[in-house]
């Protein structure tokens, strides 16, 4: 019979499993990531993707290993970690949320000067086709001519361009940057929540190693007591005594 309860070791087998899971996804998303995706990113934050992604699943291998083992110095050094994880991803988690909430109450004047940057205007020519809009807040961002990535096919979302513009005759009558917005709050609060559930499931994880640290002393402790009672030298009683 083992030291630790079959029950929770099941548990904490499931909890790592996720990490598991976790961790291989994402070390596949990167494989498969486009190159460009790593340049836009830096060398720093693609790196820094990489280490928690691979760090993610050594700590799930080593809680296994310590869950098998039912060795008390690995449990000890998993539990370490997990309170760490969990405390990592509260942070990130808190801060998804103050950059959603930041974003939503972006004022509309510091949106109409974002169009001064050269990479803003580039990268809004690139997606204005796709999403459907034109200028980040209207086709007036794009000043006296309007480029024809504003060019409107679909009759439902299009203004005739203004004559005193150059440009396309018909152009989207939405601005991007309430799309993008969109986009961008969705994603945040999609990332907000992975990190928050992977923050209990870390709490969880560091809960249950502590249970089976203490199952596993008490184990050894029983039986170390029952061995020095069984070695004890016994004495005898004289009739006389």
């Amino acid at each position: 019979m083992g030291k630790i309860n079959g029950c929770l070791k099941c548990v904490f087998v499931l909890l790592n499993a996720l990490f598991v899971i976790f961790g291989v996804l994402m070390i596949i998303g990167l494989v498969k990531a486009h190159p460009q995706l790593s340049s836009q990113m830096g060398p720093g934050s693609w790196a820094g993707l990489w280490v928690f992604s691979v760090g993610m699943l050594l700590v799930s291998i080593l809680g296994l290993t310590a869950a098998k083992t039912e060795k008390t110095a690995l449990l000890k050094g998993f539990a370490g970690l997990m309170g760490a994880i969990m405390i990592i991803m509260m942070i990130l988690g808190i801060v998804m949320a103050s950059y959603r909430n930041q974003l939503k109450n972006i004022p509309p004047d510091f949106v109409r000067q974002m169009m001064a940057d050269n990479t803003v205007q580039e990268g809004l020519d690139n997606v204005q086709g796709q999403l459907q809009c034109c200028g980040l807040m209207s086709y007036e961002d794009w000043g006296n001519r309007i480029p024809l990535s504003c060019e409107c096919l679909e009759d439902n979302v299009c203004t005739d361009r203004p004559g005193h513009l150059e440009g396309p005759a018909k152009i989207y009558s939405r601005p991007c940057f309430p799309i993008v917005s969109d986009l961008l709050v969705y994603a945040l609060t999609f990332s907000m929540g992975v990190f928050f559930v992977f923050a209990v499931t870390a709490l969880l994880c560091l809960w249950a190693s502590l249970l089976m640290i203490g199952q596993v002393r008490r184990h050894d402790g029983g039986r170390g007591g029952q061995a020095i009672a069984m070695t004890t030298p016994g004495y005898k009683l004289s009739p006389g005594s």
